[in-house]
């Protein structure tokens, strides 16, 4: 086990659990104090060095493999809760994924409103398409718009799909019409959507 990922505190504070049935108050407060003098900044394996230097009587040597035993325990339950609990960062990175994917769905469909309805049809096969050339596969029935479908995307294939769609979109209603329609949209999602970083879609 690496105890490198515990802080001095929370060492010391396994340690106190470990120890608190074989040692009285007051020695055990005395005994913690050493080993954070000594060993807190070290890992686990010295912690069999430590047991021998406060093991000074019969009673505690005797129980030493013990002491050792719950310890260790004690420290892998505080690492391995240390380990499940999500940092900060990760929080934030995974906060800022969703709000993308939320970003990016909102941008394909404001693309798609913006599509006129006798046009729809022969729109979404074209750009379908082209997808399929980036290997982005949608079946027949499924909307450009479809939350499920852009849920499993990559972060990196957005960006690709947003393109394939700005192509057609130039074919169907011209590169004016087409740049007026992302722009509004880019603005609409920088509104919403301000910690985004757009870079991401277009």
């Amino acid at each position: 086990m690496s105890t490198e990922t515990l802080s001095i505190l929370q060492k010391r504070q396994a340690i106190e659990r470990g120890l608190s049935q074989y040692l009285p108050g007051t020695l055990l407060e005395q005994v913690l104090n050493h080993w954070e003098a000594k060993y807190g900044d070290q890992p686990s394996f010295v912690l069999n060095r430590f047991l021998s230097e406060i093991c000074t009587t019969e009673e505690l040597r005797y129980h030493r493999k013990d002491m050792l035993r719950n310890v260790l325990a004690e420290m892998a339950q505080v690492e391995k809760q240390v380990l499940l609990k999500p940092t900060a960062q990760e929080l934030r990175a995974e906060q800022t994924q969703e709000q993308l994917l939320d970003a990016f769905i909102f941008f394909m469909q404001g693309i798609c409103q913006s599509v006129k309805d006798v046009d729809m049809q022969d729109f979404e096969s074209e750009v379908k398409v082209e997808l399929e050339a980036l290997s982005i596969l949608m079946s027949a029935n499924q909307r450009l718009d479809d939350r499920m479908l852009l849920n499993t995307l990559l972060m990196a294939q957005y960006a690709q799909m947003l393109t394939a769609c700005y192509e057609k979109y130039c074919e169907f209603y011209g590169p004016a019409k087409a740049d007026q329609v992302y722009a509004s949209i880019k603005r609409q999602v920088k509104t919403q959507y301000p910690s985004v970083d757009l870079h991401w879609l277009i």
